[in-house]
């Protein structure tokens, strides 16, 4: 924690020598190098500096300067209020005839975090105990009270594989179905990588049945779960002693689904779980313990954070992380319990806590994951305890950075919190990922409305006014807690717009073709271009009809060439999809000035187009 302390004290001390409380560059309060908008006095507006506005009531406004017709204004709308019902909420824009001033939020100063004490070195196991060759545990197999027995199902496991701390079983109806290189995989990764790693940084889970080990159970009922199907699973009542089976199996122990294979999966499955059995039983009993079990969407993270430690795969959390930037306004980061809220198999909710956690991280350091499992804290607490900054600080500066992320090269001088080595528009193992979607609007048209779950976050992308100014209106519930930032971007970049055009078929198929326009002046090349059911369902892993996917060779060969020259379009050659569910499509490209940008339309159920980010694209649920 010293890198961290000292990090923090720097940025306190700047804030104190009279500095703008408000910046969202690394600084805390530093000002840094922006571009002046031109045109003579702008009413302190600048591109690429971002500009918090005051909500009161759940309305904001500001006017923001506009001189030319291709400039750009993005305005980020977040409700950080506590609802799981979304929210519904309104965005207004015209041309007026000046900018003025913004009204402001002034941010918190920095505050220092409390120094954690270092935890005692962790007590060795106790020597392992040869263990037995069949064990009976209890699973939670179906929906319903967690706390009810009927619920649960006997299952005998029998010993598999056994090394210096952990032992695996494997049910016995799954005994043809698990591969021999599987539970040799799972033992010697758990025994060489997992376990000293977070033995080193966290501590041990309880050994509850004092046999030394923690025990793997491979069981095919994780492939069938009333919510949805699973690759793993840790439960904090195993650890536990207060609870008796079927409740509690009263054992360290994880869970996996037969179906995984030896490999980088495996192994990051198993350090997602194990961290998960750590967190659990180092906060109720390690010796800094604060009896306090973490709140879900904090616990997942740390989970997923502890993969990117091991760096076997990052296919546990790509296409978590593709489904929040697709909609990010549907899906909440702060969640006490998915079981409870039925977000078992949220994989926007968790994509957005994965991103969220990595990013701070990535601004105060690799100590942070310590912190906050070595806390006498949890949920928002244990975070502004750990990082010094207020919740509302840290999620703005995150929405902004998601936008942010793979746009442009990083330049000395920007504002800008960046993510430190992942890029939001790049491709991330099995899927090409395109940026948050945005919500493209012109001023002096009808209203923009949408709905929003609680710590959740809307993206709009203004375009330049006829006159010398846009005024923006952003109202919602009080209750809805809004956070609005305005971000003048500028002019010059190119824009992208996705039109898609029904094409007649016999076969049953929804056939379109795809029309790609550049409508800034600015060439632009499409890099990569995908097309999936805008909701997959719960198993992330199973066939998906209708997908697709290309990269920019594949959009020369279906557009017959990759660059769409300024103010040009490329035309598709027909692209077949599944007809009876609505599909998303989506392109990205780069222009000239090396700027990522990105567009996107939809097929609706009937099979009719609709243009993704047009003003009227409401996605009210």
């Amino acid at each position: 924690m010293a890198g961290l302390g000292e990090r923090m004290r720097g940025l306190l001390e700047l804030a104190l020598i009279g500095l703008p409380l408000y910046a969202f560059a690394a600084g805390g309060g530093v000002e840094r190098s922006a571009t002046s908008i031109p045109g003579g006095s702008q009413g302190d507006w600048k591109i690429g500096r971002p500009a918090a506005i005051e909500v009161r009531e759940g309305k904001a406004s500001f006017q923001a300067p506009t001189p030319s017709a291709t400039s750009e204004i993005l305005v980020v709308v977040s409700a950080l209020g506590p609802g799981a019902d979304p929210y519904a909420i309104e965005l207004r824009a015209r041309g007026v005839d000046r900018p003025d001033r913004p009204r402001l939020v002034v941010e918190q100063p920095w505050r220092v975090p409390k120094a954690l004490p270092l935890p005692d070195p962790p007590a060795p196991r106790p020597a392992p105990r040869p263990p037995a060759r069949e064990r009976v545990f209890h699973l939670l197999a179906r929906d319903g009270d967690a706390s009810s027995p009927s619920n649960y199902v006997a299952v005998r496991g029998i010993l598999r594989g056994l090394g210096r701390g952990v032992q695996v079983y494997v049910a016995a109806e799954d005994q043809d179905a698990l591969e021999p290189s599987t539970v040799k995989d799972a033992v010697a990764s758990f025994d060489d990588l997992i376990e000293p790693a977070a033995r080193a940084r966290f501590g041990a889970p309880r050994d509850v049945d004092g046999d030394g080990r923690l025990t793997i159970l491979f069981s095919s009922w994780l492939a069938r779960l009333g919510k949805g199907a699973v690759d793993g699973y840790a439960r904090s009542a195993d650890f536990d002693p207060a609870f008796r089976p079927p409740l509690s199996n009263r054992c360290d122990m994880i869970y996996l689904n037969p179906a995984l294979q030896a490999g980088p999966y495996l192994r990051t499955i198993i350090a997602h779980e194990y961290m998960h059995a750590v967190l659990s039983s180092v906060r109720t009993e390690g010796p800094l313990g604060s009896g306090l079990e973490e709140e879900g969407w904090l616990d997942e993270a740390i989970a997923h954070l502890a993969e990117d430690e091991h760096g076997f795969t990052t296919r546990n959390v790509d296409y978590r992380i593709a489904a929040f930037l697709d909609r990010p306004e549907r899906f909440r980061l702060r969640v006490d319990d998915y079981f409870a809220a039925d977000l078992f198999r949220g994989h926007g909710e968790r994509g957005s806590a994965y991103l969220f956690l990595r990013w701070c991280v990535d601004q105060y350091g690799s100590e942070l994951p310590r912190a906050l499992v070595l806390s006498d804290k949890k949920g928002v607490a244990n975070l502004e305890a750990a990082t010094g900054a207020t919740f509302a600080s840290l999620f703005r500066r995150w929405s902004l950075a998601v936008f942010q992320s793979g746009r442009e090269p990083a330049r000395a001088g920007s504002e800008l919190e960046p993510f430190a080595a992942l890029n939001l528009r790049a491709p991330l193992d099995t899927v090409e990922l395109m940026g948050p979607r945005t919500t493209r609007i012109e001023p002096d048209r009808e209203p923009h409305r949408w709905t929003a779950r609680g710590t959740s976050t809307h993206y709009v992308l203004i375009d330049g006014a006829r006159l010398a100014a846009v005024e923006v209106q952003v109202s919602g519930p009080p209750e809805a807690q809004l956070q609005v930032t305005a971000l003048p971007l500028g002019a010059g970049a190119g824009r992208l717009d996705l039109k898609l055009e029904r094409l007649p078929d016999r076969s049953g198929k929804a056939r379109v073709r795809a029309r790609v326009r550049e409508t800034h002046g600015v060439p632009v090349r499409i890099s990569a271009m995908s097309w999936e059911p805008v909701d997959r369902g719960p198993d992330h892993k199973s066939p998906t009809r209708g997908a697709g996917q290309i990269d920019m060779q594949g959009a020369a060969d279906l557009f017959g060439g990759s660059l769409v020259p300024a103010l040009g379009e490329r035309v598709s050659k027909p692209i077949e999809l599944e007809r009876g569910q609505p599909v998303t499509l989506r392109v990205i490209g780069t222009d000239v000035g090396g700027l990522r940008i990105a567009a996107w339309a939809e097929l609706d159920h009937a099979g009719s187009a609709r243009v993704g980010d047009s003003a009227d694209d409401s996605n009210d649920e």
